[in-house]
């Protein structure tokens, strides 16, 4: 992500920085102390948003943000005060955070942002646990298995996630794409499938490359033949 961060306060950007550094595994800040700063540097970059505090040395952050929409950078206000809240909805402020900024607080604002990003949401989802989040995208997974309440999202190329979603959870977000429930556990990329095998049973079989067979139960196998005519 490349983030705009406008505050006059050093320590409060450095903090803000440091947040974004646990909760994101690559991301771009640009930091900004004054309006003037931020106008420049949203004429300079293109931001996927921008994090602005209210009080700026004698001028209002909430004068940010119709520059920042006409740019297409959604804003976030991060202040001390609560006050502001409903001048920075009404003025089109994406979220409203409140100083000190808690993580699970901030991810929030950050899966926002990837809601409204002129990327299309299908190619991006965000993934956390309890201390960090993942933007990833729906074609690299493979495998989405079951743990409890958890979730483990098995990868091609990178070791496996373990995020803070339920399997339906991630099953409801992976909808739009090429992904079947193969069974109470299993969630699989039908483009990773190297083949599938049908029984006399009825039984059905997937192969999925670097991870073995994937046994279909019998509800999701009848599911699978009528939606492919196998």
């Amino acid at each position: 992500m490349n983030l705009l961060i406008v505050d006059d306060e050093p320590l409060a950007r450095a903090e803000l920085i440091r947040l974004f550094g646990e909760l994101l595994p690559r991301f771009h800040g640009v930091e900004a102390a004054s309006l003037a700063e931020a106008r420049s540097a949203l004429l300079d970059g293109d931001f996927d948003a921008a994090f602005v505090d209210i009080e700026l040395g004698g001028s209002s952050g909430l004068e940010f943000i119709p520059d920042a929409t006409a740019a297409g950078t959604p804003v976030v206000i991060v202040t001390a005060h609560d006050r502001y809240a409903v001048q920075a909805f009404d003025g089109g402020a994406l979220d409203y955070l409140l100083k000190p900024i808690e993580s699970s607080r901030l991810y929030r604002a950050i899966a926002r942002i990837s809601r409204n990003k002129r990327v299309p949401l299908q190619d991006l989802l965000i993934l956390n646990d309890q201390t960090h989040c993942w933007p990833v995208r729906p074609t690299d997974i493979i495998l989405v298995e079951a743990e409890g309440s958890y979730s483990s999202v098995n990868f091609a190329d990178r070791k496996p996630l373990v995020v803070c979603h339920s399997l339906k959870e991630i099953e409801q977000l992976l909808e739009p794409h090429s992904f079947v429930r193969a069974n109470r556990s299993q969630l699989v990329n039908l483009q990773r499938l190297q083949v599938i095998h049908r029984e006399a049973s009825g039984r059905m079989i997937g192969t999925l490359a670097g991870h073995g067979e994937i046994e279909f139960s019998r509800r999701q196998a009848k599911s699978l033949r009528s939606r492919f005519a196998l």
